[in-house]
């Protein structure tokens, strides 16, 4: 692999008080197959970090759920405002979605955010 595809480290969030931070001062918007806080800063990149509970099924399952996740963020995070931290928690209906169910989803609750910079 190139790179051209990865998720550069400065677009993640790693670490525990990140993630607290945006759950903290963030505003959040539920849907049916995730939760989304978002959490505006002074920083020149978005940022993101995925999350899925033992709920969400399996570590196969889990790990599928947060690939979708980022896969959307990834295809999608030229269209968020710049400075966002947020953090997409995903939901036991996620289990067995395809890519365009979790981005139809996901792309409706940056709507919702308020956080694209296009309709």
């Amino acid at each position: 692999m190139d790179g051209r595809r990865t998720l550069p480290r400065q677009q993640r969030l790693q670490r525990n008080y990140e993630f607290r931070r945006v759950y903290e001062q963030g505003r959040k918007v539920q849907g049916r197959l995730a939760v989304l806080y978002v959490r505006e800063t002074d920083a020149r990149q978005p940022a993101a970090g995925f999350v899925t509970s033992s709920r969400v099924g399996n570590a196969v399952e889990r790990n599928r759920a947060r690939r979708l996740m980022r896969e959307t963020w990834r295809l999608n995070k030229h269209r968020l405002k710049p400075n966002l931290e947020m953090v997409m928690v995903a939901r036991t209906a996620m289990r067995g979605r395809s890519l365009r169910d979790v981005q139809e989803q996901l792309l409706a609750m940056f709507r919702e955010a308020g956080i694209l910079t296009e309709p």
